[in-house]
């Protein structure tokens, strides 16, 4: 509209200006010139007012109306009730807003990122004391009266409310103060090798859906690739809060495709490269990297049978020789070093269009020559892990491996993708598996949004790398070593959440406390213990920790075996442990933890150069490290219904610390659980089979606290 009164004044000044240019010889009366160059504008204007002020009115209440919507919907997501007191009678009322201002229907991912509320900054005191309450079991009656004073200081001293305004600061225009700091400091900043420190799998499918490998890869990239589509294009289903409203941040959807961790002597950095529409994948086949086109310029994705006549290709073209160049090693060495090394691959053209290729595919797919069946979950887990060596690039966000039966996991880079993003997508993956009775691939006409058109043939990626031949060949010797010190085993004891569930206790705390009471057993101490529990309620929220060690599941861990304590006590002690561990849960969901809290002030008094640091920074409590690191693994991320053969068994990651444990758990419905144990084996204090069959045991003793419980086998391993 503005336009349009502009080209009236401009037209009708600029009219009387030409026509006193061109008849300068005839003299033009005055009350013309000012009616073509001042009145008729101005009339033009005159009866366009109206609508110019309904046009600019509706704007304003539309701005506001959004405006207030936003503010409103984002309290009301911001509502700890629904989960933390479900039966409270306001709950409905929240429930009937929130649907009345957000819909029945679920929307697309993106649709809700205005709306998710702020991650608050947790008050100062209520972090102390919840820390106090974590470290106690885990200290000397000395250590713990130093700890008291150190965290009263912290609390009272001028310095550190300094420090607690700034964090506020920060929230306020910040939408998630901790996002920026966890992404950079926790993984970025980190110098060791990411290929056991970052990096998680997953394993593929309880049961074999076909034992082709290049129809189950085929399947998998295809349905892999129109979910990052989907997402692209806001039609992925957000996730929601089971039974609720309340949507999960999609943003880290995002860094599923096209996107790789990239190397730095200080700092690493992430180079996403969706805006350059790559239509390629990259696949591994004996050692042996090439570029297939699998996307149209258009965007339209390849069949599956067209996929899998394109990774036909690449297996007759890499053939049975075995190429141990062994560049992928490189990804595996201290970040420093390779970005040094990367450098000098980068300075030359053709190295440096592999490694593009690489970093801006798709996905990465692995055709490995292994077969390990999918009942033999340990050796699996430890080929999905890690590799021969040479096959592997862990740079890249995600990757896809099937073996040679059929087989298939994954591997993911932890910096951008928590599990409970990656896990979706996996789902969406295996829900959408469809093969003929002989296990093949079915024509294009079966899968909604597949197509078949002409593609380039892959082309083998060269390297030229005989300058740095012995730098590949120190990464592939300690890469080899890492595998050797990786001690990996899957354990279950046979049965699921049934047995908790029968006797009304949570099922993950079931699972943690016979975690605690395994350990204990093992090595006669109670440890700092990490769990995550996301934050996927606010605004690119991803985790927060949860620390089940207390008095509680002490007492109940020294009582359990203490034949004096009548089992009715222990049963009582049991559930105490259990409530303390669920409140916590409940707390860190709501960004209301310890760990992302201390992080920030910690941060930031580094940042300020504070001299002396808050004595709390140099205290034991503060230092500890987590020696037993667990995660449950998500499952039914998606509203999709699966059929048997078609559930994930789970997966898992290393041990944060080298004399500790890493545990990850997967609960698979009522009548099963598995736990991926991994520890170093040049630590003498722990054994990761010994561990996870104590983990198993544990159980069982729990379960004979409330009905008779007999071990079906002695072999818990998978």
């Amino acid at each position: 509209m503005a336009s349009t009164v502009a080209g009236f004044l401009v037209a009708g000044g600029m009219g009387a200006l030409v026509n006193c240019y061109i008849s300068s010889a005839v003299m033009i009366p005055l009350g013309l010139l000012v009616q073509e160059v001042f009145v008729q504008p101005l009339v033009a204007l005159r009866s366009l007012l109206p609508a110019m002020v309904g046009f600019l009115g509706g704007t304003l209440i539309l701005l506001v109306w959004h405006f207030l919507k936003t503010r409103v919907v984002r309290f009301l997501l911001d509502y700890n009730g629904w989960f933390l007191t479900p039966k409270h009678p306001i709950n409905k009322l929240w429930y009937v807003m929130t649907i009345a201002l957000l819909g029945r229907t679920t929307k697309g991912a993106g649709w809700y990122q205005d709306y998710l509320p702020s991650l608050p900054v947790p008050p100062l005191d209520h972090t102390c004391k919840m820390l106090l309450g974590s470290v106690r079991p885990l200290l000397t009656p000395e250590e713990y009266r130093n700890t008291e004073e150190a965290v009263k200081e912290f609390q009272t001293s001028r310095r550190t409310r300094l420090l607690q305004l700034l964090l506020k600061i920060k929230g306020w225009w910040s939408r998630n103060w901790i996002a920026e700091w966890w992404l950079n400091y926790i993984y970025l900043r980190q110098r060791t090798p990411i290929c056991f420190n970052s990096n998680y799998y997953t394993a593929g499918t309880l049961y074999p859906t076909t034992r082709h490998q290049l129809d189950r890869a085929a399947m998998m990239l295809f349905s892999s690739i129109t979910f990052g589509k989907l997402y692209l294009q806001g039609k992925v289903e957000t996730m929601m809060a089971e039974g609720t409203a309340v949507p999960f941040c999609m943003n880290g959807c995002k860094y599923l495709y096209n996107t790789a961790r990239y190397p730095g002597r200080e700092m690493d950095r992430i180079v996403y490269y969706a805006d350059e529409n790559p239509t390629h994948v990259v696949v591994f086949r004996q050692g042996k990297l090439y570029k297939v086109d699998v996307i149209s310029k258009d965007g339209k994705v390849l069949s599956p049978q067209g996929i899998r006549a394109q990774l036909e290709k690449v297996v007759n073209m890499a053939g049975d020789t075995l190429d141990e160049t062994g560049v992928a090693a490189l990804t595996s060495l201290p970040r420093k070093d390779w970005a040094e090394i990367r450098e000098r691959l980068e300075a030359n053209p053709v190295n440096a269009a592999s490694l593009h290729a690489i970093d801006s595919a798709w996905s990465l797919v692995c055709l490995d020559t292994e077969a390990y069946d999918v009942s033999d979950l340990t050796n699996s887990s430890r080929h999905f892990f890690h590799g021969n060596g040479y096959n592997r690039w862990f740079d890249k966000s995600c990757s896809l491996i099937v073996m040679a039966n059929g087989n298939c996991g994954g591997n993911v880079e932890h910096s951008t993708l928590d599990a409970t993003v990656a896990g979706q997508q996996w789902e969406y993956n295996l829900s959408e598996e469809l093969y003929d009775e002989e296990g093949h691939v079915l024509p294009s006409s079966s899968y909604p949004g597949a197509h078949d058109f002409p593609v380039d043939q892959p082309t083998k990626m060269e390297w030229e790398v005989a300058e740095i031949g012995e730098k590949i060949a120190e990464a592939k010797k300690s890469l080899s070593e890492m595998i050797a010190d990786s001690d990996l085993v899957v354990v279950t004891p046979g049965f699921g959440k049934s047995v908790p569930k029968n006797h009304r206790l949570s099922p993950d705390g079931f699972f943690q406390m016979a975690m605690q009471l395994a350990y204990y057993r093992l090595h006669k101490s109670v440890v700092l213990t990490y769990e995550s529990a996301t934050t996927r309620f606010y605004y690119e929220g991803r985790t927060e920790t949860i620390r089940p060690v207390s008095d509680a599941s002490v007492t109940f861990v020294k009582a359990m075996d203490d034949q004096t304590v009548p089992r009715d006590q222990v049963k009582k002690l049991l559930k105490t442990a259990i409530e303390y561990q669920c409140d916590y849960k409940m707390k860190a969901m709501r960004g209301l933890g310890v760990d992302r809290h201390l992080l920030g002030l910690y941060i930031l008094a580094k940042g300020l150069d504070m001299k002396p640091m808050p004595k709390l920074f140099e205290d034991k409590a503060f230092q500890f490290t987590f020696k037993l690191s667990t995660s449950q693994t998500p499952t039914q991320l998606t509203k999709r219904k699966f059929k048997v053969p078609n559930i994930c068994p789970g997966g898992g990651f290393g041990t944060v610390d080298k004399e500790g444990y890493g545990v990850s758990y997967i609960v698979m419905g009522e009548d099963r659980v598995h736990f991926y144990v991994n520890s170093k084996r040049s630590c003498s204090e722990t054994d990761s089979t010994r561990f996870g069959e104590a983990i198993c045991r544990a159980l069982w003793d729990m379960k004979s606290l409330y009905e008779p419980a007999v071990p079906h086998s002695e072999n818990f391993v998978c």
